[in-house]
């Protein structure tokens, strides 16, 4: 009998595992320009808190950048409401979530326009509030973070408008 070998990964990705464990969290913020000489204030604002951070910094070309924000998988829940905070602080709001399969495990991104916007989950106020509970553990933070930025639509083609996606998907 022959095997066929499978398409899927062998195994996912083990943000535990003993190679992986001092990967350092990369946080990538866009900013409007009204921040231009102040780099340096933004990237003290992430690395006093926790110096184990490396901070990019990219400037928008228009006003505003978009008020979105992605956590990797292996981003600890302390990082992350760091990040939060810091991308309400110097973007204004955060209203959407970027769906984290397609986030580098490592990585925060803060107003980017490098992903879909498909891949912009709304997210209303009192559901930020609940991801930002200083009581969440890393495993729950994450939990929940998949769940509120789960696709709550699909959009159909050709502008024929958008279905609703069942809630146990």
């Amino acid at each position: 009998m022959t095997r066929i070998p499978s398409l899927a990964a062998e195994r996912t990705y083990d943000c535990a595992a003993q190679e992986n464990l001092d990967k350092p969290t990369t946080v990538e913020i866009l900013l409007a320009k009204k921040w231009k000489d102040r780099t340096e204030e933004v990237k003290q604002s992430f690395t006093a808190a926790d110096g184990s951070l490396k901070v990019r910094i990219k400037f928008f070309p228009f006003l505003d950048p978009p008020a979105n924000i992605g956590i990797g998988q292996c981003v600890s829940a302390e990082q992350a409401r760091l990040a939060i905070r810091e991308a309400i602080r110097y973007n204004g709001k955060v209203d959407r979530l970027i769906i984290q399969d397609i986030m580098p495990h490592h990585w925060i991104k803060i107003g980017t326009t490098d992903t879909s916007e498909l891949t912009w989950i709304p997210i209303k106020p009192e559901e930020l509030a609940r991801l930002t509970d200083p009581s969440l553990t890393t495993e729950q933070f994450h939990d929940l973070y998949r769940q509120l930025a789960r696709q709550k639509e699909k959009k159909l083609p050709f502008g024929m408008g958008s279905e609703q996606r069942p809630e146990n998907h």
